[in-house]
């Protein structure tokens, strides 16, 4: 468990895969002990996607409060970095009086506000442009020996057939007259990175066949209760390319109304499959972190409740949780 050295109320972390459970332990939390909570879902930050993200309903919104849902509206599209400017400026206003709940299972923003991001600003349009058509003209492998000239470090990492990176990296070199390797270590050398609180993260763990029925049924559940509707009125405002309806429950629905499911039982089958396949991804980012403390949700749901309480009350996980 990673705990700042400040005097700060305590920041508990609920992260674990899609469908765990992390909502409902975070709402038991805040209920039980009167707390905000705070979003770390990179989806539910938005406004008109409600069904498909499995956002908080309206009474349980109601229920504590609750911050950083339902706050960019389309075509907006909201960055790691913008998450994490949002959520220390509530976390600031809030910290200094009570203890704060953060939920979600989006590793990247979460990692960006535990440990802090370098801001590597935009690539300009000239420079993009430049790239391109060097790229049509000449092919990958110029490009990839110029980033291996003047960014090494950089280029024996992306390797010479990634195109995105190759291109991200000379984008910013031409841009800013600085490598990405020298914009991370400026980062890193940065004293104010850390978050400045005390915090513990508890993660929640399920095993694939208990997870695979709740996905399934969250799906029927998501479907049955309006989920192509909302996307065909999305699809009305043109709003097929915006960031939201790339992520999963949205893009099936999506293909589903082009004629490429044939029928709502194949839409809840690949619903259900890519959100297996995303839980996959997001245990594996979690499982990197060894600060995260584990818990089973089939067997050990209420000792992690007990150890978020005994948290959120003492600011400290060396306290036995309460039985």
């Amino acid at each position: 468990m990673s705990i700042a050295s400040t005097m700060s109320n305590p920041i508990l972390f609920v992260v674990g895969p899609t469908g765990s459970g992390k909502s409902r332990l975070a709402l038991e939390l805040a209920k039980e002990l009167h707390l905000p909570i705070i979003n770390c879902d990179s989806v539910q930050v938005y406004r008109r996607v409600s069904i498909g993200t499995a956002k908080p309903s309206i009474e349980e919104m109601n229920s504590v409060p609750h911050h950083l849902f339902d706050m960019i509206s389309p075509p907006i599209e909201f960055t790691a970095g913008e998450f994490r400017r949002e959520a220390l400026l509530v976390i600031k206003n809030l910290a200094h009086s009570t203890p704060v709940i953060m939920v979600g299972g989006s590793g990247f923003y979460i990692q960006a506000l535990q440990k802090g991001m370098y801001e590597v600003g935009k690539v300009s349009e000239a420079v993009r442009l430049s790239l391109e058509q060097e790229l049509a003209q000449g092919g990958l492998g110029p490009l990839f020996e110029e980033l291996l000239a003047r960014d090494q470090k950089l280029a024996l990492k992306v390797g010479p057939t990634d195109t995105y990176r190759i291109l991200r990296g000379l984008g910013l070199l031409r841009t800013h007259g600085k490598t990405l390797t020298e914009i991370q270590i400026e980062f890193q050398k940065n004293s104010d990175i850390a978050f400045p609180y005390r915090f513990a993260t508890l993660g929640l763990h399920i095993n694939r066949s208990q997870l695979k029925e709740r996905l399934q049924k969250r799906a029927w559940q998501m479907v049955e209760t309006g989920l192509i509707e909302e996307v065909e009125d999305l699809l009305a405002d043109q709003l097929s390319d915006w960031a939201p309806m790339k992520s999963v429950g949205y893009k099936e629905t999506l293909s589903y109304l082009r004629g490429e499911l044939g029928d709502r039982d194949q839409l809840i089958d690949a619903i259900t499959a890519n959100s297996m396949r995303l839980a996959k991804r997001q245990r594996t980012w979690f499982r990197r972190d060894k600060d995260i403390r584990w818990f089973d949700v089939e067997t050990e749901w209420l000792k992690a409740r007990s150890f978020g309480m005994a948290f959120l009350k003492t600011g400290s996980v060396l306290t036995t949780p309460p039985a």
